[in-house]
């Protein structure tokens, strides 16, 4: 209790403040001194939701991709997409798992690299198919380089893979996709600044006893000039659609049997010359020799041409169409 301030030591105390008698410390900090600030939208960067074109791109490269592999590797292999983010290009290498194969391609005529991940399992498991196995290749220990052989192999398999991704976009951009090396070290295929924002889009592949993830990294900055066809998705999808339908019209209006029918020349006759026709009688019509006869389809007068013969058949020969509207 010896600590505790009397009634009249308060008084004292305050009245010595006031007359400025009693030191105070009135030294404060500088506002936001020492402080960094965190922009949370400029880490996270462009969104998928912002380009909705690259979701139809993903599904696009998901069917496609899907086909092919199980083609070439002559088993079912199934693929479907696992995720899609914005992130930094630091934090996205820190999340590669060792052993992996990475391979950067171009994206010509965009400027820059992207980034093809493989998983290590995977590619054990494609080197296993190829040999005549089942897909269940054993995990190599960290740290050790893929052989010659390995690396070959898994070259033909991100041919065929880039080959369906050139083929995704092609709707949007007419883009040629082309490998140019492939590294295990991460700190080796920096395709991109760390703090840059990159879209990666995890893609989960399934064959035989294996699973593993194949990702796509592609630097925002690779496909900023795009960004207005990217957004413009569900137009996009549209006018496939469109374009589907139309292509399968027309190929079945192509295999549609049609009548043709050429009016070689018309006459008038009464009811008596029609019942006294008999066998080498001679008809005379409108139309002579060296006239264009009419070649109508389904009724419908299309071409006009001559009368012949070709490889001991009867046939016409079309000189021009009929316009009609």
């Amino acid at each position: 209790m010896g600590n505790v301030l009397s009634h009249d030591e308060v008084d004292s105390l305050l009245n010595g403040i006031s007359d400025g008698k009693v030191k105070t410390e009135t030294d404060t900090p500088e506002r936001g001194k020492g402080l960094n600030v965190y922009d949370f939208k400029s880490r996270a960067g462009p969104s998928f939701a912002s380009m909705p074109a690259l979701g139809t791109i993903n599904e696009r490269f998901v069917g496609s991709s899907r086909a092919s592999l199980s083609a070439a590797t002559r088993s079912g292999i199934d693929v479907t997409i696992s995720s899609t983010e914005s992130v930094p290009f630091d934090e996205f290498s820190r999340s590669i798992p060792l052993p992996s194969s990475l391979n950067i391609f171009k994206m010509a005529p965009l400027k820059g690299f992207a980034l093809l991940v493989m998983e290590g399992p995977l590619v054990f498991a494609f080197v296993d198919t190829f040999f005549g196995g089942k897909g269940d290749g054993q995990a190599k220990p960290e740290g050790k380089d893929f052989t010659p052989i390995e690396t070959r192999i898994m070259e033909k398999v991100i041919g065929i893979i880039l080959g369906d991704l050139e083929h995704a976009w092609s709707d949007v951009h007419n883009i040629k996709m082309a490998l140019t090396r492939s590294e295990m070290d991460p700190k080796f295929a920096a395709i991109a600044k760390p703090n840059d924002s990159v879209m990666v889009s995890r893609f989960k592949v399934e064959f035989g006893n294996t699973t593993g993830n194949m990702t796509i990294c592609i630097p925002y900055s690779t496909i900023a000039p795009l960004r207005e066809q990217l957004k413009q998705g569900l137009q996009n999808e549209k006018v496939e659609a469109d374009q589907r339908w139309r292509k399968y019209i027309q190929e079945k209006i192509k295999g549609l049997a049609l009548n043709v029918r050429c009016t070689l020349g018309m006459t008038k006759i009464t009811g008596r010359e029609l019942l006294d026709i008999k066998v080498d009688d001679i008809i005379p019509l409108d139309q002579g020799v060296n006239d264009l006869i009419t070649v109508s389809v389904e009724d419908i007068p299309k071409f006009k041409g001559f009368p012949g013969t070709r490889n001991s058949k009867q046939a016409i020969r079309i000189s021009e169409s009929v316009n009609k509207e």
